[in-house]
């Protein structure tokens, strides 16, 4: 019976956490608006629309206008993970896998208003920022770690922003975070111990939401007319799951007092995730006035992610709560992107960045397949009226490969279970807003 013990645990713990694959490092999305993307993400220090509220909440006085916006885009990810006998002595060959993961639709609606105080304007917006998805295919040589997993956060952030003086503002928002967290796995476990069959298929299911508070703060200088500066903080949000469902399913050949005393129906699971803090710092300038550049850097807070633990409600010879280390690292990312005005009507931009990875060899497992990324985006803006404006975006994201070894994974404080061999990160994300001002 120890070995379902430590099938299990291991199993629901390695699996539990896996939320990212090709968007951003950890499980962090950067799609917070669609003339952001198209010049590699910039916008904290260059207020370019609405999607400044959630970017950089100074920056929504200094809009021209009004107005309102909904945007969004279609993610097509791919992870592939390739090993060989040299590294897993049992393999009869090379291996290869390829994530099958199903088409995400992250979105962004935005909004403002002037108020009756002088320099004062209110927004809202209704943005993911976290959240992602991966499925990996039935042949999967890790399937007893992860098979499928999704999450969601939605970040609903009413705002004010108010300039101080001309050329200086400041702004806040009220975080109300929203996340749901579903996912599944597959695996053969011995069930010898109990007088059923040694090679038994069990299918787990952990389905869990929470909700939770935070805020977005934000500085703006306009310098001259050439050059502006910004700096924003979105706090950590502790996302802590209470009472989420534990499903675990035996064949129905397996009989029920056996399968119910291993795995209780109705059983249920207390956890807790952060969605780390991020510090924001960008440059605008204006080489003409047509012409507009962008440099961004962003901070996020990953060390917060130390430990994974999971508290079940009922604890039998199978289920059994756990903790592991994470032991994530703070990582950086570096932007840059540019606008040209073609035209009244029509605006061209290209981008890039580099995303560094806050995960160490030895912690790499198949739902945090952790590469440092390179985004490389182009869009173009087009005003149908003076008003009603159509923004587009391509963002391409790939990584080299990164191979994490058995020595990495016999480091110390490592999780028990880790994929051997190395990962690649892929993507190809269009996205598409409409904003009409006023």
């Amino acid at each position: 019976m120890n070995s379902i013990v430590k099938t299990i645990a291991m199993g629901v713990l390695v699996c539990s956490v896996g939320i990212s694959q090709a968007l951003a490092s950890g499980y962090q999305l950067n799609l917070l608006g669609q003339r952001q993307i198209g010049m590699g993400h910039v916008g904290v220090g260059l207020p370019l629309d609405l999607a400044t509220i959630s970017m950089n909440p100074a920056g929504l006085i200094m809009l021209d206008r009004n107005g309102l916006m909904i945007g969004g885009n279609a993610t097509f990810l791919s992870t592939t993970f390739r090993t060989s006998p040299q590294m897993i002595p049992t393999l009869p060959g090379d291996y290869v896998a390829t994530t099958d993961s199903p088409v995400r639709t992250p979105f962004s609606v935005y909004g403002s208003i002037d108020l009756p105080v002088e320099n004062l304007r209110a927004g809202l917006g209704i943005y993911t920022p976290y959240g992602n998805s991966i499925r990996w295919g039935a042949d999967w040589l890790y399937s007893a770690l992860l098979s499928e997993i999704t999450l969601t956060a939605i970040y609903i952030q009413p705002t004010l922003s108010y300039r101080l003086w001309e050329g200086l503002s400041v702004g806040a928002g009220l975080i109300y975070a929203i996340g749901d967290v579903n996912l599944q796995r597959q695996q053969n476990i011995d069930l010898s111990p109990v007088g059923q069959p040694a090679d038994v298929p069990l299918s787990v299911e952990l389905d869990g939401s929470a909700t939770a508070f935070g805020f977005n703060l934000g500085l703006f200088y306009q310098l001259d007319q050439v050059f502006s500066l910004g700096v924003s903080y979105r706090s950590e949000i502790e996302m802590n799951v209470e009472d989420g469902d534990a499903s675990f399913t035996l064949p129905e050949t397996i009989p029920a007092p056996i399968a119910e005393t291993l795995f209780p129906p109705g059983n249920t699971f207390s956890s807790s995730l952060p969605l780390p803090a991020v510090l924001s710092i960008g440059a605008g300038i204006n080489l003409s006035p047509n012409l507009r550049l962008g440099l961004d850097a962003n901070l996020t807070f990953w060390s917060a992610y130390e430990t994974l633990a999971f508290d079940f409600e009922e604890n039998t010879q199978a289920v059994v709560d756990t903790e592991e280390p994470r032991r994530f690292n703070d990582s950086w990312v570096f932007r840059i992107g540019g606008e040209w005005d073609a035209s009244r009507a029509l605006r061209l931009r290209l981008g890039t960045y580099v995303d560094i990875t806050p995960v160490d060899e030895g912690y790499i497992t198949p739902e945090t397949p952790d590469t440092n990324r390179f985004g490389f985006s182009a869009g173009l803006g087009y005003a149908l009226t003076p008003q009603l404006i159509i923004d587009a975006s391509l963002l391409v994201i790939t990584s080299s490969y990164r191979e994490q070894s058995p020595e990495d994974a016999a480091q110390p404080g490592t999780p028990t279970v880790v994929p051997l061999g190395e990962f690649q990160n892929n993507a190809v994300i269009p996205g598409l807003a409409v904003s009409y001002r006023f």
